[in-house]
C-alpha cells in the first residue's frame, strides 16, 4: 500500500512538471508571436507611408507631364517659322496662347485589353519575335525575328473566322533570311495610292535589307540589291547587299511623301537613302554571274548621312516629310532637320532654354 501511494505521488509530480513545462513553452511561443506582430505591425505602417508618398509623387508627375505644346510638336505640329532665327529657335514651334492645355501624358481610363485579337503561334519557331510592322492598307504584317528572318503574313487571313485562321497564316507566311536577326522593320509609304512594295529590315549586323513585300513576287529572292553603276558596287553607307551602318540598326522608318528610308544605328550615324527604279523582272532559270538565281534590283542612292556623338534612340519624319527628327542618347535635346533647307539642324531643348537652344513651351 505504502509503494502504491509513493508511486502514485511521483507520477502526479512528474505530470505537475510536464504541464509546468507545456505552460512555460505556450508563455515563450506567445512571447515571440507577439514581438513578431509588433515587427510586422511596424513594417505595415511604414508601407503604408512608402505608399502614399509614391501616390503624391506620381500625382506630381501626372501634373508636370501637362504639357501642352510638346505632344503637338512632335506628332507634326505646323512649325513657325517666326520663331527660328538663323537655325536655332528663338521661342516655341507653336504659339499656344490660346491653345487648351493638351496633356502629354494621361494615366489613361483603366481599361486595357484582355483578350488579344488573333495570336500567331510561334511565327519565328523557337525563336524570339523583335518587331513587327503592318502595311499601312492592313494587308501584311512583317515580322522579326532572332532567328535572323522577316516573315511576311497575310494579316487579313490570321483575322478571318475559325480557330485555325491564325495557324493556316502562319504556315502560309514567307520567310525570308536576311542573315542576322532584324530588330526593327518599317514599310514604303503609300503616295498618292502608290508606293512600293518594299520593307526594309534593320539587322544586329548593321545592314538594311530592302525586301519586295508583293504576294505577287514571282522570283526566288526577295531581297533587293543595289543597282551596279559600272563596276562601282561599293559606295559611301551603300555595298554590294545593300545599306550598311557600323553597328546594330535601331530605327528604320520612310517619308511619307517619297521614296526616302531614314535608318538609325547605334553607331551613331543617320542615313538618308533615296529609293527607286525597282526591277524585278525575274526569272527562276535564268542565274547571274555567281550561279545564283536572279535577284531584284533597285537603286539606292545617300542623299544625306550625319554623325552624333552617340547612339541614335530615335528617329521620325514631320511635316509630311520635310523635317527629320532624331534623339540621341545622352543629349537633353530633340535634333530637327529641315530637309528641304539642306538639313539645316534646329536643337529644341527638352530641360529648359540654353544658349543656342530653343525649348518647349511649358516643360
Amino acid at each position: 500500500f505504502f509503494l502504491n501511494n509513493q508511486r502514485n505521488s511521483s507520477m502526479d509530480l512528474l505530470r505537475d512538471i510536464g504541464q509546468a513545462d507545456q505552460l512555460t513553452s505556450a508563455r515563450e511561443e506567445n512571447r515571440v508571436l507577439q514581438e513578431k506582430v509588433k515587427e510586422l505591425t511596424v513594417r505595415v505602417h511604414e508601407l503604408l507611408a512608402e505608399n502614399q508618398s509614391l501616390k503624391a509623387e506620381v500625382e506630381l508627375y501626372r501634373r508636370e507631364c501637362a504639357l501642352p505644346t510638346f505632344s503637338k510638336l512632335t506628332l507634326g505640329g505646323n512649325h513657325n517659322d517666326d520663331n527660328i532665327v538663323g537655325g536655332e529657335a528663338k521661342g516655341s514651334f507653336i504659339d499656344t496662347m490660346d491653345d487648351e492645355i493638351d496633356d502629354f501624358v494621361t494615366s489613361g481610363n483603366g481599361l486595357y485589353p484582355d483578350d488579344p485579337a488573333v495570336t500567331l503561334p510561334q511565327i519565328h519557331g523557337h525563336s524570339n519575335p523583335l518587331c513587327c510592322v503592318l502595311h499601312p492598307d492592313d494587308s501584311t504584317l512583317a515580322t522579326g525575328g532572332a532567328d535572323s528572318c522577316l516573315n511576311l503574313c497575310r494579316w487579313g487571313s490570321a483575322l478571318a473566322p475559325g480557330d485555325e485562321s491564325s495557324v493556316k497564316a502562319v504556315n502560309d507566311a514567307i520567310n525570308i533570311s536576311c542573315g542576322a536577326p532584324v530588330i526593327c522593320a518599317s514599310f514604303a509609304q503609300v503616295n498618292q495610292g502608290r508606293g512600293l512594295p518594299i520593307v526594309a529590315a534593320g539587322c544586329m549586323d548593321g545592314s538594311v535589307r530592302l525586301v519586295h513585300c508583293g504576294f505577287d513576287f514571282c522570283g526566288s529572292e526577295r531581297i533587293l540589291k543595289p543597282e551596279s553603276v559600272g563596276s562601282e558596287r561599293v559606295v559611301n553607307g551603300i555595298n554590294e547587299r545593300g545599306i550598311r551602318h557600323g553597328k546594330y540598326v535601331k530605327n528604320v522608318v520612310w517619308s511619307p511623301n517619297a521614296p526616302i528610308v531614314a535608318t538609325a544605328s547605334a553607331d551613331g550615324t543617320v542615313q538618308l537613302t533615296k529609293v527607286g527604279n525597282l526591277d524585278c523582272v525575274m526569272s527562276d532559270d535564268d542565274d547571274d554571274d555567281d550561279g545564283n538565281n536572279n535577284h531584284g534590283t533597285v537603286s539606292m542612292e545617300v542623299i544625306q548621312s550625319m554623325h552624333f556623338d552617340g547612339p541614335v534612340e530615335s528617329i521620325c519624319f514631320l511635316d509630311d516629310g520635310d523635317t527629320l527628327c532624331c534623339y540621341v542618347r545622352g543629349t537633353s535635346y530633340l535634333s530637327y532637320f529641315d530637309l528641304k533647307d539642306g538639313c539645316k539642324q534646329t536643337k529644341m531643348s527638352l530641360n529648359g532654354e540654353s544658349a543656342g537652344t530653343g525649348c518647349f513651351d511649358e516643360h
